[in-house]
């Protein structure tokens, strides 16, 4: 059995509901000769004779009757197999996927994306993990998802190759943060804001983002502070007279909770531009291909949140109004 030609199922089966050789030839749309030598070699793997004759007519051996139902349910297998990936079920899914981004996609988009998967997949369970330098961040084929901005491309010596697959899902711009006491206003030159120390952000991947658009202004300037994620600058700066630059959207969270006011950048900074990277081994993985989907959908709807929003609906000058008045 070793040595069992798996090809011969389908014949085997065949012959076993026909008990004809002409009609299991026909269903398997081989020729009659061809069906007759199947036969000879299922004996000789069988060591039974598997269908004999009586009469006019061929009937199944005592072997041949207890194959029966054992060969169809094998058959019916191999073919779940193919369509299995297809039938993906949500609700079954018991499956661990690991998605790295960074602290400003877990506090203001990958929440929604939660929500959708403890919905949908209860069963499942989601690992996230912080970026990491790249000579310690694993591979892509490691992990499902990486979220994190174009220019930080997971591996960038492979940026170009065949085995990156990536998505963009959303942007978002660049405001200052002060406290609400702060002298700062939407008014103040770029030297003002120079008149103050500034709290930088120095997370894996971003590091020096902001401050490296700074020094082509000011070369010597330097921030006075320094925190490991975006999301800490807000507390940084709530009681103080520290000048912090994050995105818009974790600006607006923080405001909510921290005497806060948001300010419009003096000087331009180009917008922080999310997208979704993952490893072409998963193209084809149904349940892969589910997560990528929620996370597309819940950027599509993110992007279209932000853009019906009162201050991206604004003007540039009215838009800098609606920043001031926030908090």
């Amino acid at each position: 059995m070793s040595r069992f030609d798996l090809n011969l199922l389908g014949a085997l089966d065949a012959l076993l509901s026909e008990r004809n050789v002409t009609r299991a030839a026909e269903r398997l749309h081989v020729t009659q000769p061809t069906m007759s030598g199947m036969l000879q070699r299922l004996r000789y793997q069988f060591n039974d004779q598997l269908l004999v004759r009586n009469g006019r007519n061929m009937e199944l051996t005592p072997v041949a009757s207890a194959l029966m139902t054992r060969v169809r349910d094998v058959l019916l297998s191999v073919e779940s197999l193919k369509g299995a990936e297809l039938r993906f079920d949500p609700a079954k899914c018991t499956r661990t996927f690991t998605i790295t981004a960074s602290d400003y996609c877990t506090s203001v988009f990958l929440p929604n994306v939660i929500r959708r998967l403890a919905k949908n997949a209860p069963g499942a369970r989601v690992v996230m993990q912080p970026p990491r330098p790249s000579a310690q961040a694993p591979s892509l084929a490691e992990i499902d998802l990486r979220i994190s901005e174009e220019d930080f491309a997971p591996g960038s010596d492979q940026r170009g190759e065949d085995n990156v697959r990536r998505e963009f899902l959303f942007s978002d711009e660049f405001v200052c943060v002060v406290s609400n006491a702060h002298p700062l206003h939407d008014q103040s030159t770029y030297e003002d804001y120079l008149c103050y120390p500034h709290v930088g952000v120095h997370a894996s991947g971003t590091a020096n983002y902001c401050e490296g658009r700074s020094r082509q202004y000011a070369p010597h300037f330097q921030s006075a502070y320094s925190v490991a994620e975006f999301s800490q600058v807000a507390a940084m700066v709530a009681r103080t007279n520290l000048v912090g630059v994050v995105q818009e959207q974790l600006a607006l969270i923080a405001s909510q909770t921290l005497p806060i006011r948001l300010l419009p950048p003096p000087i331009a900074i180009p917008d922080m531009a999310e997208t979704m990277f993952w490893h072409s081994r998963h193209a084809n993985d149904a349940a892969h291909g589910w997560l990528r989907s929620i996370v597309a959908d819940e950027a599509r709807a993110w992007r279209r949140n932000v853009s019906l929003s009162p201050s991206a609906q604004a003007p540039n000058s009215s838009r800098q109004s609606a920043l001031r008045a926030v908090g």
